[in-house]
């Protein structure tokens, strides 16, 4: 059945009951002209119904600027339409003239259409704020796969970087290194496409990527590694969004020149949120690569928008450097 039939069944179904209802009530009173009595007002609240809906509709196309004082205007409208006709038609039981019952039908009327109205302009309202919020949440949707779609070859170029400087220096950890890669990348490619995911399994992604870089860095290397071990299957996070904050910080550490750099990291699900932080040895600002500065705020601009998306309200973020170390702390609430 398509929407054009549907809503005129609809119209006649209403006037059907409109219809069945007066005819019921002047029987109770008028018998003798019942019918004609109910043909006629269900003819009248029709026609205010159809002409309110349709002033309705050419007003919204307009503009909603007035929406408010609209439909204040017209409910008031409505009230005084029914104290006339409360009047009228208890000016025209006792007199039966013809001018209590003219206005009785043209207060029928008005109060039908200022009805239709009403109804009309909040139906379309409503229609409008679904609409908008499906948009933004679509819009929404698209800067998310957007970014998602970034971060695996944001990472990739990072790491083949690191692969080739230590192809040149270090060559014999290539292979296992290129092993753990194809771990890091089988989760970045396949298991990375959901919004959300166990926090366990990134927790698992988190720690084949520290293992990566303790190949890399071997002995240099001061570790303090927190991660909660077990962990309830519905805890869940969203993808790959950890691993930015967990490569600044050996990309941080990679370009210090102190014999030992320092890492520790911090995750665990509590009652009702994610806790994570990560604090590291880095370089004196002005002595970071002006490449190092570019790619890490491009990481940390794509988290940004990722929380502001899928942790509207319900996350935070707080990051702080010293001169020689770089902290973050991030605090999710769980959905």
């Amino acid at each position: 059945m398509n929407s054009s039939l549907k809503k005129k069944l609809i119209w006649a179904l209403i006037a059907v009951c409109i219809f069945v209802l007066f005819l019921w009530l002047f029987k109770l009173g008028m018998p003798e002209a019942a019918f004609q009595f109910a043909t006629g007002i269900t003819a009248i609240i029709m026609a205010g119904l159809l002409s309110g809906r349709y002033a309705a509709r050419l007003w919204y196309k307009s503009g909603d600027r007035t929406f408010n004082k609209t439909l204040t205007v017209l409910i008031a409208g409505v009230l005084i339409g029914l104290f006339l006709i409360g009047f009228f038609v208890n000016k025209m039981i006792e007199h039966t003239r013809f001018n209590y019952f003219f206005f009785t039908i043209i207060a029928l009327f008005l109060v039908n259409a200022f009805m239709a109205i009403i109804i009309s302009l909040v139906r379309y309202r409503i229609r409008r704020n679904i609409h908008s919020a499906q948009t933004a949440l679509a819009q929404s949707k698209t800067e998310l796969q957007l970014m998602q779609a970034q971060l695996s070859p944001h990472f990739l170029f990072n790491t083949l970087n690191n692969l080739y400087g230590l192809s040149l220096t270090d060559h014999q950890k290539v292979p296992g290194l290129l092993l753990k890669l194809s771990d890091l990348l089988r989760y970045s490619v396949y298991e990375a496409k959901e919004v959300f995911v166990p926090l366990r399994e990134e927790v698992n992604y988190l720690k084949n990527y520290v293992e990566f870089e303790k190949i890399r860095l071997e002995e240099r290397l001061l570790l303090s590694l927190e991660m909660q071990e077990e962990i309830d299957a519905s805890v869940t996070i969203a993808p790959m969004l950890l691993i930015i904050f967990l490569e600044n910080a050996f990309k941080h550490s990679k370009n210090n020149e102190d014999e030992k750099i320092f890492i520790d990291v911090v995750l665990r699900a509590e009652e009702d949120s994610i806790f994570f932080s990560v604090k590291n040895s880095c370089s004196p600002p002005m002595l970071m690569p002006a490449s190092s500065k570019a790619h890490s705020g491009f990481g940390m601009e794509s988290v940004k928008k990722r929380l502001d998306l899928l942790y509207p309200n319900r996350h935070e973020l707080k990051i702080a450097r010293s001169e020689r170390s770089y902290s973050v702390i991030l605090s999710l609430k769980r959905p």
